[in-house]
């Protein structure tokens, strides 16, 4: 009897294992067509998004690192004040062995920062409930990462939401607290920005 028991667990729980685990594509950070597969690859990207459509997201495009001399294939995304004028300028790039796309170039009036092993969405598999920490490196500040799946839904083309957290890795201060909704063919939908206490 023991031994059927220990057959039916071995075989069920992997499933249900893997029943809350879902493969999330590049394509659902650039608004392109997501594919059956399981591979990221960097498709073309053509998209104007956001609730008062500012926001534009193009590539994939050759960028030089200034500091590396290094050239990889970037996703521009900007956007625009109500007056027309681009306020911000980031360039996004598949980082962490394939776990996320992260930043490497933010231009806004605050400044211009340069970032490395930067990690702004999610990508591959992951599970509903699943947290991921990241170090980063932005503009020569250690920074930690968290990354924490919300909602997943079972489909490549289903929405994703999840909480973005960056931490002073030196002090752990906290130094943000976001959450992100990503959909099928419109890249970000949602942006719920928590404000950090001092």
């Amino acid at each position: 009897m023991k031994k059927i028991l220990f057959l039916v667990l071995f075989f069920i729980l992997p499933n249900i294992t893997i029943a809350n685990e879902r493969f999330i594509p590049l394509e659902l950070f650039t608004g392109g067509k997501i594919r059956s597969d399981t591979e990221i690859k960097f498709t073309p990207a053509d998209l104007i998004f956001g609730e008062k459509k500012r926001k534009k997201i193009i590539g994939p495009q050759d960028w030089k690192n200034p500091f590396t001399k290094e050239i990889i294939k970037v996703y521009k995304r900007t956007q625009k004040n109500r007056q027309g004028r681009t306020r911000k300028t980031q360039l996004f790039t598949v980082t962490n062995d394939g776990q996320c796309i992260g930043r490497v170039y933010d231009q806004r009036r605050s400044g211009t920062k340069y970032i490395k092993n930067g990690c702004k969405f999610p990508l591959g598999f992951w599970k509903k409930g699943e947290m991921r920490s990241f170090s980063v490196t932005d503009s020569g500040r250690s920074r930690t990462v968290e990354l924490k799946i919300l909602s997943l839904g079972k489909k490549p083309k289903s929405c994703v939401k999840y909480n973005w957290k960056m931490f002073d890795a030196t002090n752990g201060k906290k130094l943000a607290d976001n959450d992100y909704k990503f959909c099928n063919k419109k890249a970000m939908t949602s942006l719920l920005i928590r404000k950090i206490k001092d």
